[in-house]
């Protein structure tokens, strides 16, 4: 299935009935925001993502089953083009995410995102690969992991030879609820070019009983103050969309997911 993206905002819906491959095509100059929501079981959800020069793409794919997923996104970014991409993981289900993006051209900007409960297994490998001069990638992780959840993300910044003046930053913050979890972050830096900038950093650890006894003495329940932390955490997300309805909307199934309200 092949979809051209307008300017401004739309939304899709995915299931595996009527589609397997997804391909999105955003055209030179067009600026856009588009919002991809898939359920069900997945054996191989495929996304490629052409963001033609001088464009501009917002895109988000948001989970919204409950079943398993293997989940595959390639993405090519083109001359002075951009793209956003984002993973929301907020389901119960078991994901198996891989996400590859190339800079092709110069000025060729990604910034990849993602936000994460992890109640079950959770894996995802991100990769940007920096393939000409003057190309910048982010990576931001965020992840939340439950009792007895499982957490892994590798991400990795690669620069080739001759791709100077490059920028690949990454960082990844990961909360965890109890001691009974498993928790790994992977950092990779593959740099083949010297002039170039590149950082990653890593937080991993429980919630600070500093804050949860501050948040407990303004009369929230312990449960409640967890909430509120966890809220913190993965609240990037929401900030990706320009359009109030969809911000509020995602916040309030955030909340709702860390049982801050029905």
């Amino acid at each position: 299935m092949e979809y051209s993206v307008h300017s401004g905002f739309e939304t899709l819906a995915l299931s595996p009935r009527n589609t397997e491959k997804l391909k999105l095509v955003v055209d030179e100059r067009i600026n856009a925001s588009l919002l991809v929501t898939y359920s069900g079981t997945w054996e191989s959800l495929q996304v490629e993502v052409i963001a033609s020069p001088y464009s501009s793409l917002t895109l988000m794919l948001k989970n919204d089953g409950s079943e398993d997923v293997v989940l595959q996104v390639s993405g090519s970014v083109y001359r002075d083009a951009s793209l956003t991409l984002a993973l929301c993981e907020l389901n119960a289900g078991n994901t198996q995410a891989r996400v590859t993006l190339d800079l092709c051209e110069e000025g060729a900007f990604a910034m990849l995102r993602s936000a994460c409960i992890a109640a079950s297994r959770k894996q995802f490998h991100m990769q940007c690969n920096h393939l000409q001069a003057h190309t910048e990638g982010l990576m931001e992780n965020y992840a939340v992991v439950e009792e007895g959840g499982q957490y892994r993300m590798e991400a990795t910044g690669k620069i080739i030879k001759g791709a100077r003046e490059s920028n690949s930053h990454q960082k990844t913050r990961v909360l965890t609820m109890s001691e009974r979890h498993s928790s790994e972050v992977v950092p990779v830096l593959l740099i083949d070019e010297n002039d170039v900038k590149a950082s990653h950093a890593t937080t991993l650890g429980q919630p600070d009983e500093n804050q949860l006894y501050y948040l407990q003495t303004r009369g929230l329940s312990r449960r409640q103050a967890l909430g509120l932390l966890t809220v913190g955490y993965i609240m990037p997300i929401t900030e990706l969309f320009d359009q109030e309805e969809v911000r509020t909307a995602l916040k309030d199934e955030i909340e709702m997911k860390v049982g801050l309200h029905a």
